[in-house]
């Protein structure tokens, strides 16, 4: 899969904003091996290529005649709406390692009849070769019960990894259900007759 770049000549906030206007993203292409090179991708090309080959897959990239193996490193998305406004194109060289967010998705949540289940962590941190690194983590929770907890450490990421979050660190945990205390409201019967002050009793007429 390649996609197609342009050399920015343009920078700052309203040549950006052009450019999104014209359905086209800034972004930067950098690595240990490659200056920085700020670039315009098409938007339409670059959701289909991330769309065929997941937010951490590894693609080719064209900028004008020289082709660069990236995946993306971060993108910034607009805060009230579904559009990308920048992308870091982080670029390698085969067998080289680097670090990546791999996400974390859980499975079999339904299976669990009682229990409350939270998820602390979305994600791990790996050191690995783009063309190795999995494209997600997935933890089956489904014979998990009420007090079980699956940390990082139970997680396998594989020989090819090295994993950089804390394996100490719960990943998954399931708790017991509130309980739900019952309001007790007091019923008439129960209620003590009002008490009426300054009332005498009437005297006896002569």
């Amino acid at each position: 899969m390649k996609l197609s770049a342009v050399k920015r000549t343009e920078t700052g906030t309203s040549a950006s904003r052009k450019a999104r206007n014209e359905g086209k993203i800034p972004a930067a292409i950098y690595g240990k091996e490659v200056e920085t090179i700020s670039v315009l991708i098409n938007r339409k090309e670059f959701e289909n290529t991330i769309r065929e080959v997941g937010y951490n897959g590894v693609f080719d990239i064209d900028v004008e005649g020289d082709t660069y193996q990236v995946f993306v490193k971060d993108q910034d998305n607009a805060a009230l709406k579904p559009e990308v406004y920048h992308v870091d194109l982080l670029a390698f060289t085969k067998g080289q390692k680097v670090t990546m967010s791999i996400p974390v998705h859980i499975s079999g949540e339904e299976q669990i009849k009682e229990g409350i289940v939270s998820q602390s962590i979305s994600e791990l941190e790996v050191n690995i070769a783009p063309a190795e690194a999995p494209s997600e983590y997935v933890v089956d929770v489904s014979e998990l019960e009420i007090g079980d907890t699956v940390h990082v450490s139970d997680i396998k990421v594989g020989d090819e990894a090295e994993l950089l979050t804390d394996d100490s660190l719960t990943v998954v945990s399931v708790s017991a259900p509130e309980a739900v205390e019952e309001e007790t409201t007091e019923t008439t019967e129960d209620m003590p007759e009002p008490e009426v002050i300054g009332e005498s009793e009437d005297e006896d007429s002569e």
